[in-house]
C-alpha cells in the first residue's frame, strides 16, 4: 500500500470518527442539559454525557432525560437516595424543580457556574439582598411554612455575614395564636452556631419579614450542621399525618440527633410522630436519647429502693424505731448484690443505720473508724 492511500485512509478515519462522535453528540436526548451548572446548595453539579453526575464537593449519581421535547431530565443521588425531577428554562439558563415539594432545587448556567465550594467553607456568593419572607401552605386545614431548604439556604448566607463559619443546627416552625393579633401566625427560628468559638445567632422569618438575636457567649444548640437538602414541612406533616400525628401541629422541629449507641439521624419531629428528614420514613425509636437516660435514672433509684429495703429488714437490734416502717417488704432468700457502686454506697450507710439505731454507740463508732467494717455489720458479725 502507498504512502498516499495510507493518508487518504487515516483522513478518512478521522473524518468519520469526528463526524461520528458529532453526531451522537446532537442526537443525546435532553444534551443541552449536559455541562456544569452552579448548584442551589453551593457548589457545582456537572451533567455528563454518559449519564453520571457529579456535585462538587460531597454527592454523585446518575441522570436520564425523560422528556427531550421538553428537555426535562431527573437525578438520582448516591448519598441520601433522594431524586431531583428538573425541567431546562427557554433560555436554557436555568434548571428548575418540577416536584411542588422540592421547589426549591434549581440550577443556574453561566457566569453563576464558579468553582466549587468545600464543604463547611464560607460563601463565595454575595447574599441575596432580598429580604427573608415566610411562605405558606394551607394542609388539611393548617396553615405551614414551605420552602424551608431553600429559605435555609439563603438564611445561612445571611448568618455568614456574622460569622463566616456558621451552621444551621436546628429549624423550628411553630403557628403562634396569642392575644395579640399582630403577633398571630406561623414562624420559623432556624438557630445557626459559630464553628470557630461557639456562640450562636437566631434567625426569625415570619410572612412579614425576619427579625435577628445574637448571642454573644457559647451556646448548647449541638454542633452537627443540616444539610442542604431535606422534605419540606408540607411533605412531613401528610406523611406524618397519614401515619395518625396528633393534629392540629403546633409546632415541628428539624435537627440532627445523635442517640447513644447508633449513628446520627436527621429527623423531622411533628405531631407526636419523627420522621427520616430525607427519605419521610417513620422512625419508631427515640432519636434523642432521653428516654433512655430517664429509664436509666429511674433504675439506678430503684436499685437504691431495693438496697435500702433489704437494710431495713433486720429493724432495731434494741427495740429503736426500724429503718423501714412502711409495711411488709417482700422476702428474698438471695442476696441482692448487682455489683455496682450504687448499691455498694447503699449498703453502707444501711450498715450506719442500723448501727446508729439498733446497736450501742461503741459499735457505731466502731464501724465510723473503720475497726469494724460495713460490710462485716450487714453480715452481723460486728
Amino acid at each position: 500500500m502507498t504512502r498516499s492511500v495510507l493518508v487518504f485512509n487515516l483522513v478518512v478515519t478521522v473524518f468519520l470518527t469526528a463526524c461520528g462522535a458529532s453526531e451522537s453528540a446532537e442526537t443525546t436526548p435532553c444534551a443541552a442539559v449536559l455541562g456544569q451548572w452552579s448548584w442551589f446548595t453551593q457548589g457545582v453539579v456537572t451533567f455528563n454525557a454518559d449519564g453520571t453526575v457529579v456535585h462538587e464537593p460531597g454527592n454523585e449519581g446518575s441522570w436520564q432525560c425523560d422528556d427531550a421535547d421538553r428537555v426535562a431530565v431527573s437525578v438520582h443521588w448516591q448519598q441520601g437516595g433522594f431524586v431531583n425531577r428538573l425541567a431546562l428554562s427557554e433560555d436554557g439558563h436555568t434548571l428548575s424543580s418540577t416536584d411542588p415539594s422540592q421547589a426549591y432545587v434549581r440550577g443556574s448556567r453561566g457566569a453563576a457556574a464558579t468553582a466549587a465550594v468545600p464543604a463547611g467553607s464560607p460563601p463565595t456568593s454575595t447574599p441575596s439582598t432580598g429580604p427573608l419572607v415566610l411562605a405558606t401552605r394551607t394542609v388539611n386545614g393548617q396553615i405551614l411554612a414551605m420552602d424551608l431548604p431553600e429559605l435555609m439556604v439563603q438564611a445561612t448566607l445571611a448568618a455568614r455575614t456574622w460569622r463566616e463559619d456558621a451552621v444551621p443546627v436546628s429549624l423550628e416552625y411553630q403557628y403562634l395564636d396569642p392575644p395579640n393579633p399582630a403577633l398571630k401566625g406561623p414562624s420559623v427560628r432556624l438557630a445557626f452556631l459559630s464553628l470557630s468559638d461557639g456562640t450562636g445567632q437566631f434567625i426569625t422569618v415570619t410572612p412579614k419579614g425576619s427579625s435577628v438575636f445574637t448571642f454573644n457567649q457559647p451556646v448548647t444548640w449541638g454542633s452537627l450542621s443540616l444539610p442542604g437538602v431535606f422534605i419540606d414541612l408540607p411533605v412531613a406533616a401528610r406523611i406524618a399525618i397519614e401515619h395518625g400525628a396528633q393534629r392540629p401541629m403546633s409546632g415541628a422541629n428539624l435537627r440532627v440527633w445523635s442517640p447513644p449507641g447508633a449513628p446520627p439521624v436527621l429527623a423531622w419531629m411533628l405531631g407526636g410522630k419523627t420522621l427520616e428528614g430525607r427519605t419521610g420514613e417513620i422512625i419508631d425509636f427515640d432519636v434523642t436519647g432521653y428516654v433512655a437516660l430517664y429509664n436509666e435514672q429511674w433504675e439506678r433509684a430503684a436499685r437504691g429502693l431495693r438496697a435500702l429495703l433489704r437494710a431495713g429488714r433486720g429493724g432495731g437490734a434494741s427495740g429503736g424505731p426500724s429503718f423501714y416502717s412502711g409495711g411488709d417488704v417482700p422476702d428474698s432468700t438471695a442476696p441482692y448484690d448487682d455489683g455496682s457502686a450504687d448499691h455498694v454506697e447503699h449498703e453502707r450507710n444501711a450498715a450506719e443505720a442500723r448501727a446508729y439505731w439498733g446497736t450501742t454507740t461503741e459499735e457505731y463508732n466502731r464501724i465510723k473508724s473503720g475497726e469494724c467494717s460495713w460490710s462485716a455489720s450487714s453480715s452481723g458479725y460486728c
